[in-house]
């Protein structure tokens, strides 16, 4: 039987307390609205005001449209290039990168 590998687990535990450590420190500071005490008064304003309330249903809305479309371009896509058009693939992978790579080299040429 091997030994178990212990470094995996504090990279593990490291980045877990990397995470987790801001969006507990920042639940913990929306919690006190009122001096002194905890309170979930500020999610209740927040959820009191009609204006987050209708941009939050927007977002939301706008951001499942964004999924379906996604979905409803790419499978089809990588459908056709995968069975139908496989000499494409190189092509089409290399187009689906470039929105990945345009940016970082933009921004290599802005510093020089």
């Amino acid at each position: 039987m091997s030994k178990p590998r212990l470094g995996p687990w504090i990279v593990m535990l490291v980045a877990a307390i990397y995470f987790i450590v801001p969006l507990a420190a920042t639940f913990e500071f929306s919690l006190r609205k009122r001096k002194g005490e905890y309170s979930f008064d500020a999610y209740r304003w927040l959820l009191d005001d009609p204006r987050f309330v209708e941009s939050f249903l927007y977002s939301t809305a706008v951001a499942v449209a964004t999924i379906v479309v996604g979905i409803l371009l790419v499978l089809p896509t990588a459908y056709t290039i995968r069975v139908r058009l496989p000499r494409l693939r190189p092509l089409v992978e290399f187009m689906t990168l470039l929105p990945l790579v345009i940016p970082a080299i933009l921004i290599v040429f802005g510093y020089l």
